[in-house]
């Protein structure tokens, strides 16, 4: 399983955290390099608020954090470890862990 599935798998969960920690911005550091700095987080009112307009999506924030995982996913296919980082403004700027994915490595088997 690639950490962006892992993630993806996780979503509800994810939200949940997103909920109670009410970060502003999201940090994607995949393979321990920064892949998105500040990601702003939208207001679920404002998810709704977009989706009143015809023709387009209203997607949940479940929805729309499965729309940003997907589309990092396919810009980093091999990756072997993402973390989600909570951001707040700040100097320095708090950042706390949401989540962290990666690819075990698989167990050498020792031949006697």
């Amino acid at each position: 399983m690639t950490p962006w599935e892992a993630l993806l798998e996780n979503a509800p969960r994810l939200v949940e955290k997103l909920r109670a920690m009410r970060p502003p911005k999201l940090r994607v550091v995949v393979d321990g390099r920064v892949a998105y700095w500040a990601l702003a987080l939208p207001g679920e009112e404002d998810l709704e608020a977009h989706g009143a307009w015809p023709g387009q999506s209203a997607p949940s924030l479940e929805g729309w954090l499965r729309e940003r995982l997907l589309f990092l996913a396919e810009a980093w296919p091999g990756a072997q470890e993402v973390e989600l980082l909570g951001l707040w403004a700040g100097t320095p700027p708090r950042l706390e862990r949401l989540a962290r994915a990666r690819v075990r490595p698989r167990e050498e088997v020792g031949h006697a």
